[in-house]
Formats: structure tokens, sequence, C-alpha cells
């Protein structure tokens, strides 16, 4: 999934307008619960040397996708190499999903959990 294609996907589906809340960080939109205004996703363009990643340079940038999760899935999910412990989050409630390697039904799910436990 894309970047362009998940921001479609929140807007069509639970009418989510990403708000860039950094200047320094143009690459970074958070994604908010509207009926309570609590984030359920940060979408994130992060250096992979940041994430640790060894099948990309360090300096190549990887759109990320932080959504919330269930602290008893996150190890589960985390067996994947493309859902890694969540950057600039809690890493027991928080995962980055990697936006290009995960399946769009599975980035769906991710968020539908996330949005329902920010609730």
């Amino acid at each position: 999934m894309t970047r362009d294609e998940l921001l479609a996907l929140v807007a069509d589906r639970y009418q989510t307008t990403p708000e860039h809340l950094w200047e320094r960080w143009p690459g970074y939109a958070v994604l908010r619960n509207t009926s309570n205004q609590k984030w359920y996703g940060v979408v994130m363009d992060v250096p992979a040397g940041r994430l640790g990643l060894e099948d990309a340079a360090p300096d190549e940038r990887v759109d990320i996708l932080n959504v919330k999760v269930d602290p008893d899935d996150s190890l589960v999910l985390r067996l994947s190499q493309d859902i890694l412990p969540a950057y600039h989050m809690s890493r027991r409630n928080w995962v980055s999903v990697r936006l290009a390697r995960v399946p769009g039904e599975l980035v769906g799910e991710l968020i539908e959990t996330s949005r329902r436990l920010t609730a």
C-alpha cells in the first residue's frame, strides 16, 4: 500500500484528514479519531537506518504507519520483518508498519483495530 492509498482509505472509510503538525517533518501526518481527537495513526517517512532495516540503504526514506495494537498481539505481529516495534511511540502498545511491504488488507485491519482501541 502506498501513502496515497492509505490516506485515501482513511478519508473514505473514516472521513479522516491527515494533520501535518510538524513543520520540520513535512512527511509526518497524524490520523485522529474524529469522535475524541485521539491519534489512531501516524504516517511518517523515516530513514531506514533509524528503523534498523538491513534491506535498504540507511538514508533511504521508508513510509511507515504507526498504529495502536493490543499488547497481546504486538509480539505476534512483529514476527513479520515488515511490522516493527513502534518508532517514537510506546513499543508495547504501538507498532510501525512498512506500508510498501504489508498487504493492504492487513493495513486496513490494523487501522480498524487502532481506531477501536483509541475510541
